[in-house]
């Protein structure tokens, strides 16, 4: 037990004044081995719970209308996962079964930023908030549509892919940056986070764009993110990508978070991690990402998908399957899908279990489970859309697992392999996306922290049986984590004995502009 630990824990056990009377909670969480990754406080404890807010943390006993019996528990902050594009009241379900209280869409983000926060409002039961999109600013820009807010839920993007995709297309064109900036600027102003630059899907656009936008970040005081350009191991590789990024964050002088680096730079994964370190030993706010899967979640006429791919990423066809089906593809079937339907999405297996160890143990770097939109497909297998809602029953969605099971699967692995400790994982899913934003946006230093005045975002989960349970088989890539009974979200218990219950618990995540 450190100092912080000892301190608190005899300051509790000093006895009431006589006459006293004990305070009564909210809500009490009970005999759980309270971790709190920046103080580093381990001991089982009992946590009051008043208005929403941790209101004391002590070894004696307290009085709650509600009790919850953590016993044999840990009781973690909530978990934090900066890359949720399954922003659907089943997709946060899936999310908030898996511990996450803060699933924020930052590597697309929404565009307009309003409709998006307008779409969330008094109605969902985990925090919400999103990102710029600068992919959404071309595309009504170049394009001419409205994305509506949730950019991959709109059909903006479809019927630009079907009317030119100026937006992945176009080459740069000094023309069209005024009116980019101008769009953007607007929606930073309306509350987003920050600035997603996901130019992996779109890696025609140029480096001046890009650095004239992160201008507005640094403007405003807001972070970027980005999922970078070149999915390879070979030239124009991910490493390559990282660099043109780290390169456009130092000189606007921003911070930066780097999505999925495993997944952009296969091979290179060690390199690029290195990368990432010198950029931060030399004063760069930076931080990578990662997801603890082989396989990735993708569409059909995205750009690194395009004809050479096997060299690129080292793959076949067949390493390619379609999500809504898990049917393997074949060079034919690639050649006819680029034709007929590029939107179609597809998972590919990309990543050895290697990439995937070297970031996990790496300082510096979070998870985000990059879980994509779930599919609602009929009995023959033909996709019927991202229709899937609160009642959609677990398993009868398709998609990429990692949208139910990333974060149960990190603590399944520290419990299996022991290379990372439980407190490191546990920072890694909480504390350190917090710290990344909390410059920015003032509600993050409330959040991803079990102490005195924090917010209370809580997942309480069993070290020894906590597990994912979503596979990349069809029917079983939408099941729910196991072993997180209780989640708490600014206290109100949102999944309550592993059920979740449908309360408005949730509260809008903005950039300081809007606070």
């Amino acid at each position: 037990m450190n100092k912080n630990s000892t301190a608190l824990l005899l300051i509790a056990s000093l006895s009431l004044p006589t006459g006293a009377v004990a305070q009564s909670f909210d809500l009490v969480i009970a005999n759980g081995r309270v971790m709190d990754p920046e103080t580093g406080f381990d001991a089982v404890a009992n946590v009051g719970i008043n208005n929403g807010f941790i209101t004391e943390i002590t070894d004696q006993e307290l009085e709650g209308a509600r009790v919850i019996d953590a016993t044999g528990h840990v009781v973690a902050p909530g978990f934090i996962d900066y890359h949720s594009h399954a922003q659907s009241e089943f997709g946060h379900k899936l999310y908030v079964r898996d511990g996450v209280t803060t699933p924020l869409d930052l590597e697309v983000g929404a565009f307009p930023v309003k409709d998006f926060y307008e779409y969330w409002d008094g109605k969902s039961f985990v925090n919400y908030g999103t990102n710029v999109a600068h992919v959404g600013a071309r595309v009504a820009v170049l394009d001419g549509q409205e994305p509506e807010g949730r950019v991959l839920y709109s059909q903006a993007l479809g019927a630009a892919m079907q009317d030119g995709a100026k937006f992945k297309t176009k080459s740069y064109d000094p023309m069209d940056e005024a009116a980019i900036l101008d769009a953007i600027e607007t929606e930073l102003k309306q509350g987003g986070i920050g600035i997603a630059y996901p130019i992996g899907y779109y890696t025609v656009v140029g480096s001046p764009e890009l650095m004239g936008v992160t201008g507005l970040a640094a403007k405003y005081d807001v972070p970027i993110t980005t999922h970078v350009r070149y999915l390879a191991q070979i030239p124009p590789s991910g490493f390559m990508g990282i660099t043109e990024m780290l390169t456009i964050a130092r000189e606007n002088n921003v911070p930066m978070l780097i999505h999925h680096v495993q997944s952009n730079c296969l091979g290179l994964t060690k390199q690029c991690l290195d990368l990432i370190d010198s950029a931060r030993a030399n004063g760069q706010k930076v931080v990578g990402e990662f997801y603890p899967y082989q396989y990735a979640g993708t569409y059909v006429d995205a750009d690194y998908n395009a004809p050479g791919f096997e060299e690129r990423m080292g793959i076949q066809a067949s390493d390619y399957k379609l999500a809504a089906t898990g049917e393997p593809l074949t060079n034919e079937e690639f050649d006819r899908l680029r034709k007929e339907a590029p939107g179609t999405d597809l998972l590919m297996y990309t990543m050895k279990q290697e990439y995937i160890d070297e970031a996990f143990a790496r300082p510096g770097v979070i998870v985000g489970s990059d879980g994509m939109p779930w599919i609602i497909t009929d009995d023959d297998g033909n996709k019927l859309g991202f229709s899937a809602t609160f009642d959609t029953p677990y398993g009868k969605a398709n998609g990429h697992a990692r949208g139910a099971g990333t974060h149960a699967k990190i603590l399944r692995m520290v419990r299996e392999d022991g290379t990372v400790s439980l407190m490191d994982a546990i920072s890694k899913m909480s504390y350190e996306p917090a710290l990344f934003l909390e410059d920015h946006v003032p509600q993050m230093k409330i959040r991803g922290r079990v102490q005195e005045g924090s917010a209370a975002d809580i997942t309480i989960f069993d070290p020894e049986t906590v597990t994912d349970n979503s596979t990349p088989k069809i029917g079983e890539n939408s099941l729910p984590s196991t072993g997180i009974p209780y989640v708490v979200v600014n206290g109100q218990v949102v999944v309550d004995d592993s059920v979740v219950q449908n309360i408005p618990a949730g509260v809008a995540i903005r950039n300081a502009l809007a606070n």
